[in-house]
């Protein structure tokens, strides 16, 4: 294996449960009927809720397969109101990743850092740290905040080109993305069973350029015992897209691809008490005079609990 497919393996391997880990989402409106309901974050003031999103995926490629799962735990505190938007506290709580790459596994679980990679060991500065967002009834994220600090603290003594790079991973774009697809689901006006609404949004990867374009559609396809069950249909893409100083070696990545599930809400907090979602996802990563395909497919896993 040569130097660009050494070097595609790892860099994809590592940053592909950062492209599904926030996302689910397009649209029409279609008609209902029934009584309408309103569907938004309307947390209690102190109180706090466990995020927890699972990845499982299967990347094949070259008569190849990676296996990989990956979990982000993050505790939502809510800080008041201001105006119309809700304030809330975003803290790292527990991040483990699994691979199984040609290279080799790579573990990393924040609650075994003695475990760790070293190449890793700087996720475990991640864990306890906060930022605080503002978000809209209809889902948008107003304003971010706090990331100053979180970068300072994560970075210490970093040299130029690290701390250069979380800079670009923990910026306000970044964030705004990230937060953005975990509350695009939020219609933003009453809803009844049968209909839908749709977001479009962009997709961060974690570094800086490589950003996936989101078409969500949203169905309430039901309303009982003070929750309501929602449909989700994504489309994705990826256009070819340089990444080769992401990388270390001179490549492009394409992708196109399809998630759908169910997402379950409680209707008076507006917390999505559970989810799970299918993808199917098509690409193709190119340079050194090689194209090499590849097939993603796997589940994403959400489920939170107030605290």
């Amino acid at each position: 294996m040569n130097k660009f497919r050494k070097g595609a393996g790892l860099w994809l391997a590592c940053c592909l449960s950062l492209l599904v880990l926030f996302s689910c989402k397009s649209g029409s409106e279609n008609s209902g009927s029934g009584n309408a309901i309103t569907i938004k974050i309307n947390f209690k003031p102190g109180e706090k809720y466990l995020y927890t999103t699972k990845v499982n995926q299967k990347i094949n490629s070259l008569n190849t397969t990676m296996d990989q799962s990956m979990v982000m735990e993050m505790v939502y505190a809510y800080e008041g109101e201001e105006g119309n938007n809700k304030k809330l506290k975003i803290t790292y709580d527990h991040v483990a990743m699994s691979l199984t790459t040609p290279m080799g596994p790579v573990q990393y679980d924040s609650k075994t850092p003695e475990k760790s990679p070293a190449d890793m060991a700087f996720m475990n500065e991640l864990i306890g740290k906060s930022f605080s967002i503002k978000i809209a009834p209809n889902g948008d994220i107003a304003a971010v905040e706090g990331l100053g600090e979180l970068i300072k603290s994560l970075s210490g003594n970093a040299d130029g080109n690290t701390r250069a790079a979380m800079e670009s991973q923990f910026s306000d774009t970044a964030i705004r993305m990230m937060m953005q697809n975990s509350f695009d689901l939020y219609p933003g006006k009453e809803i009844k069973v049968g209909e839908s609404w749709g977001k479009k949004s962009v997709m961060g990867m974690g570094l800086q350029g490589i950003n996936v374009n989101m078409e969500n559609t949203y169905t309430l396809k039901s309303i009982s015992n003070g929750k309501a069950t929602v449909a989700v249909v994504s489309a994705m893409n990826l256009p070819a897209t340089d990444m080769s100083a992401a990388a270390g070696v001179p490549m492009q990545i394409r992708m196109n691809g399809k998630q759908e599930g169910t997402m379950e809400l409680d209707i008076n907090t507006g917390q999505i008490l559970s989810g799970k979602t299918t993808q199917n996802i098509e690409g193709q990563i190119s340079g050194g005079g090689q194209t090499i395909p590849m097939n993603i497919t796997g589940d994403v896993l959400i489920n939170s609990k107030k605290l």
